[in-house]
């Protein structure tokens, strides 16, 4: 069995790992990348500006980033009101809010 640490410092080495376990290691780097993203969101990056510190406190992601962090097709984000809360409408175009996102994690966490 490959350990996660060898698979991040070489990522070629997802080759070496067996069909059956891909789909759980897929959930579990899903999860880390989720919680690491919502982690960077939440740090204000170091500006002079508060307005530009303010802008950086939430990123809005498309349909297949939001998918892929929350291991759901872009159909249900789409049309399932669950995704509701974080969904944001800009004129025509629908994006996902990553706070959001973490804020569903995180109410939904252990259930």
């Amino acid at each position: 069995m490959i350990r996660l640490e060898a698979l991040l410092a070489d990522p070629a080495r997802v080759a070496d790992i067996a069909p059956a376990a891909l789909p759980a290691l897929l959930a579990q780097l899903t999860t880390a990348a989720a919680a690491v993203a919502a982690r960077l969101s939440a740090i204000a990056p170091e500006s002079d500006s508060g307005t530009a510190a303010a802008a950086g406190s939430d990123r809005l992601l498309t349909a297949k980033e939001a998918g892929a962090l929350l291991n759901l097709s872009t159909d249900f984000l789409y049309k399932h009101d669950a995704a509701k809360p974080f969904r944001v409408r800009i004129g025509s175009e629908v994006r996902f809010s990553m706070a959001g996102i973490q804020r569903f994690i995180d109410r939904h966490r252990g259930r």
